[in-house]
């Protein structure tokens, strides 16, 4: 079977602004993220994004290069290449201002990837965002699809908008990774006790896992008969900051599957049926993340790093 990995989504420049601190330019974006994190644990994942031949998609080029991506032919006809002003507090969180251009270039007929990864600006932001769904709910017989809303406001305009549109990525997907503030962000009627309802309400319109993620409090795996797993975060560590966070855990849960004894083909039935094998994947996704927020800016580790 095959066992190809397609990421589909954002690669852009975080300018990353500290208190205190010159502004820096570094490679960034949800999507990009994932496809590097992949590729430094050892997968050769195509990445089908939107960015520019200009001095910034250099910077997207050599930064994917050095870890193993590949970029889908047409990927760097874009006009400009995406910004996101990235301002970091002084508890490490991060505040994104976007200037964002979106297309997907043309997906071959004949690629037919093992797995599907998508989310964010890449799943949501127009004109790029329609044709992405199109895709994703054609192929989902063919391919194991994962999906990460990894929601933000100040681009997704209004929660009910975004979230018909999400729960349709989510009834089309096997993985989904949601944070908790994504969830109550989409969904703010609801109280914080009914957030992890909404969560099964999830799984129950067809994947076969849903992860929480709950910061400092770690992650909680539901699965499609609702069993649920839960895992501590990794906080052993020092914290530099959050960026690149959730992407890494999602590269890790991606990874965890592909180490599995079985393939994506058949991830899509077995996926989440053997409670220690979920938990343990869960618990490699928190140890990446966890290096990566001992580091500044969206810098995951490599296989060599991991214990």
């Amino acid at each position: 079977m095959n066992n190809d990995i397609l990421v589909i989504g954002e690669a852009l420049i975080d300018v990353v602004r500290r208190p205190g601190d010159e502004p820096q330019c570094l490679p960034g974006g949800c999507a990009m993220n994932v496809a590097v994190g992949l590729g430094r644990l050892g997968y050769h994942p195509v990445l089908a994004t939107w960015f520019a031949d200009d001095d910034y998609g250099r910077i997207i080029t050599d930064h994917c290069a050095e870890s193993g991506v590949r970029f889908l032919a047409g990927s760097d006809q874009a006009k400009h290449t995406t910004t996101a002003d990235a301002a970091i507090d002084d508890e490490g969180k991060a505040t994104y201002t976007f200037d964002i251009e979106w297309q997907l270039p043309p997906i071959p007929e004949d690629l037919r990837p093992g797995l599907v990864h998508t989310g964010s600006l890449g799943a949501l932001v127009q004109p790029g965002g329609r044709d992405v769904l199109a895709y994703i709910e054609n192929i989902r017989q063919q391919a194991f699809v994962a999906f990460d809303p990894n929601c933000r406001p100040a681009i997704m305009g209004d929660p009910a908008q975004a979230r018909a549109v999400i729960e349709r990525y989510v009834a089309a997907s096997d993985l989904v990774k949601v944070s908790d503030e994504d969830l109550a962000w989409l969904y703010p009627a609801i109280t914080e006790a009914q957030l992890l309802d909404q969560a099964h309400a999830w799984a129950a319109t067809g994947p076969a896992v849903v992860v929480v993620t709950l910061g400092q409090h770690g992650s909680l795996a539901i699965t499609r008969t609702h069993k649920e797993v839960r895992v501590p975060a990794n906080t052993t560590g020092p914290l530099a900051d959050t960026v690149g966070a959730g992407d890494s855990f999602m590269a890790g849960l991606i990874h965890g599957l592909a180490q599995s004894d079985y393939d994506f083909a058949e991830a899509k039935t077995r996926f989440g049926q053997d409670l220690a094998e979920l938990t343990a994947i869960l618990a490699q996704a928190a140890t990446i993340a966890g290096i990566t927020v001992s580091r500044a800016g969206a810098n995951p580790p490599w296989a060599y790093e991991l214990p």
